[in-house]
C-alpha cells in the first residue's frame, strides 16, 4: 500500500509592487523552464505589466485632477509643496 500526493510549489511567483513596478521572484537564481511553463510565466509578466500600467494611469489621472484644482494634496489628505 502506498499514499501518494501531489504538492504544487511555486517556482516563480509575478506581482506589482508598491511602486507600480513588476517584480519577479525566482527560487533560484538560475532557473530552467519548460517551453510551456516559459510561455506561463511570459504571460504572467504580461498581466503584472498590464495591471502596472493601469494603476500608473490612475494615478497620473488623479495628480492631474488634483493640479486642475491648483493644489496638489496627497490621498492622506497632505499638501504636496
Amino acid at each position: 500500500m502506498a499514499i501518494r500526493d501531489t504538492i504544487i510549489i511555486d517556482i516563480a511567483t509575478v506581482e506589482v509592487s508598491d511602486e507600480l513596478r513588476v517584480e519577479l521572484r525566482q527560487q533560484k537564481k538560475l532557473t530552467e523552464y519548460t517551453a510551456q511553463q516559459a510561455r506561463d510565466l511570459a504571460g504572467e509578466l504580461l498581466i503584472a505589466a498590464d495591471e502596472a500600467d493601469a494603476a500608473i494611469d490612475a494615478d497620473m489621472a488623479a495628480r492631474g485632477m488634483r493640479l486642475t484644482h491648483g493644489v496638489i494634496v496627497t490621498d492622506e489628505g497632505e499638501v504636496v509643496l
